[in-house]
Parts: structure tokens; C-alpha cells; sequence
């Protein structure tokens, strides 16, 4: 497939949707196959699209690099059963890495500190005064004091 001069208007092409992908980081992608079998991997595609189907997208090349335009249109076909199912395997495989890395973050927001000192918030959110503060503050104080001059 050759390449349009520069400054062309978007070619329509017929091109695969093949799910999500992660990066390094985590960070998701939507992952395009061309009629040559190249995957392409952009940031949105305007739309939910079903792994392994294929969708007329609105496309231009120009220097090494394609920009997709517009909302990909459903063609009304999809790809053979081997290669839908290679799709959906590294979709799967994608979205899993991108759930696991969201759950390691919220684990590592979540400290053990964090959790030992959430009975104590429960208990100070309905005082109302700064008495009432001030006491259970100097209360907690004196324990962890006492706790450390007593090792």
C-alpha cells in the first residue's frame, strides 16, 4: 500500500480492532490491525468496538506516522476465528497487567499506619469542640509517650 503525498485528505481503509494493550507503564491502548497485519496502537477510538471486527476508519500517513480521523465505522465482518482469538488473548492478557498495576497502587496508598489509625478517626469525627479535641489529642499523645519511655 503506498503511501498519500503529504497534506492528503484521510484514505478510507478497512482495519481490525484488536482490543487493549498496555504498555511498559500501564498505560492503555487501543490496538489497530491494517489490511497488511501491522498493529497501530492509539490513545482513543471514539467508540466501544468489539475485538476481532472490522471497522472502516478514516486514515492519512504522512512522514512514518498515522493519525486516525474520526469514529471508526463497523464494516459488518470480522476476522477468522485463529486471529480473533490471538486478539482476544492479548486483550485479555492487557487488561488484566492494567487492573493488576491499579490494584498495586491502591495498595501502596493504602499503608499499614493508614489502617491502624482509622478506629481512632471513627471516634474523633463527632467531636465537635476544640475541648473535646484537644483532650482526645493529648490522651493519644500520652500513650504513645508513655509506650516509648517505658522501652
Amino acid at each position: 500500500m503506498t503511501a498519500p503525498d503529504p497534506g492528503a485528505a484521510p484514505g478510507t481503509e478497512t482495519w481490525t480492532y484488536g482490543g487493549i494493550r498496555a504498555d511498559k507503564h500501564g498505560k492503555r491502548w487501543h490496538a489497530w490491525l491494517d489490511a497488511a497485519g501491522d498493529e497501530h496502537w492509539f490513545s482513543r477510538t471514539g467508540g466501544q468496538m468489539a475485538v476481532g471486527s472490522h471497522y472502516t476508519v478514516q486514515v492519512s500517513r504522512h512522514d512514518g506516522t498515522l493519525t486516525l480521523h474520526g469514529t471508526p465505522g463497523y464494516a459488518g465482518t470480522r476476522a477468522g476465528q485463529d486471529t480473533r482469538r490471538a486478539l482476544w488473548t492479548e486483550h485479555t492478557v492487557a487488561q488484566t497487567r492494567i487492573e493488576t498495576l491499579r490494584a498495586e497502587r491502591n495498595a501502596a496508598r493504602q499503608s499499614a499506619l493508614d489502617e491502624a489509625v482509622a478506629p481512632l478517626l471513627e471516634l474523633a469525627a463527632p467531636l465537635r469542640t476544640g475541648a473535646q479535641r484537644d483532650a482526645l489529642a493529648a490522651y493519644v499523645l500520652r500513650k504513645l509517650h508513655y509506650t516509648w519511655s517505658t522501652r
